[in-house]
């Protein structure tokens, strides 16, 4: 969920919407109150700072790890003092001066991209439930933004992933046009990896193609990241982006001409190398196929939800759907 921000009354609304999410998700009094006032804190420096920006709200994980992710997004002037922001009770902007340290003690997660004369994001976490901070780390770190086109309350894009024991299967799905029929190709191509039990892109296309002949149909990309054997496959079909990226270099990948459920000539699949640096950018054609990682220092060491809203930040074309997804394989 996005929320706009250019005022002080919609910090409140960003406010009331992630104690909402929060709630649905039986997340106990306590911590719907840490989230209420890092939501607050959030929101209230990015429009006194910036002037403008926004809050995305996203539910996460399942299970052990579920949770709730609040991020402040804009592209005002940076943060000049990164350790006086941090300070307990500091704040030029008028919020509640907490300070950036109190938000990050009270959450299960932090982690922030600040660049001068660019902008910031700040991303938080809350689990579900305190104990849970004890659980295991998961194999693969996660960032989405996925959002509609302005006006329309449902998004024609999706997305999923799929968890095996010697790795993920990852897809991005765009279905033709935006609107209610666009989603509905979405939603089935989804439902599709929900219960495969395949890890071969090529076979997970092959089946949504078969399930979307009774929609308008869509483009989407499947990638398989295979740690045992430290290789990435991939295949597409339609106008996804790819990418393997690390740290100076970025390999796309490529997808071929046609509309799922309608017009496919054949699937190929690719297979490029994976290591313990690797990151994978996978996105709709709702976002701007030039960007370049290399361009913002030390991004790649950042949580790849900070990724996934910068690139969302910066390269959102704003006049279609947009989705995506960044995936790092965890250390250790």
């Amino acid at each position: 969920m996005l929320i706009e921000l250019q005022d002080a009354s919609q910090a409140g609304e960003a406010r009331r919407r992630a104690v909402a999410i929060a709630e649905d998700l039986r997340m106990a009094p306590d911590i719907c109150g840490e989230i209420a006032l890092a939501t607050t804190e959030i929101a209230t420096n990015v429009i006194k700072h910036a002037g403008k920006g926004h809050i995305l709200v996203q539910r996460f994980g399942n299970n052990g790890d579920r949770g709730l992710r609040v991020m402040g997004v804009d592209k005002g002037p940076g943060i000049a003092d990164i350790a006086r922001a941090f300070s307990d009770g500091h704040s030029t902007a008028g919020s509640l001066g907490k300070g950036l340290g109190v938000i990050q003690r009270m959450s299960d997660s932090f982690d922030f991209y600040s660049a001068p004369g660019s902008g910031t994001v700040i991303s938080v976490e809350f689990l579900a439930s305190k104990a849970n901070q004890l659980a295991g780390k998961t194999t693969f770190e996660i960032g989405v933004v996925s959002e509609p086109l302005a006006g329309e309350t449902e998004c024609g894009d999706g997305w999923g992933t799929r968890t095996f024991a010697d790795g993920m299967v990852v897809l991005v799905v765009d279905g033709l046009g935006h609107g209610i029929l666009a989603a509905e190709a979405a939603r089935e191509a989804e439902q599709v990896l929900a219960v495969t039990n395949e890890t071969s892109p090529h076979c997970i296309l092959r089946d949504i193609h078969d399930a979307l002949k009774k929609t308008r149909g869509a483009a989407a990309a499947v990638a398989w990241i295979d740690l045992s054997r430290r290789k990435l496959q991939y295949s597409g079909i339609g106008n996804i982006g790819a990418s393997v990226v690390s740290s100076g270099s970025s390999r796309g990948l490529a997808s071929h001409n046609g509309t799922l459920g309608h017009t496919m000539q054949r699937i190929q699949e690719f297979a490029v190398p994976w290591n313990d640096n690797s990151i994978l950018v996978m996105h709709s054609d709702g976002l701007a196929t030039r960007w370049d990682l290399e361009r913002y220092p030390g991004i790649l060491n950042k949580h790849p939800s900070v990724i996934a809203a910068v690139l969302h930040r910066d390269f959102s074309r704003g006049r279609d759907d947009v989705t995506v997804v960044v995936v790092r394989a965890t250390q250790g």
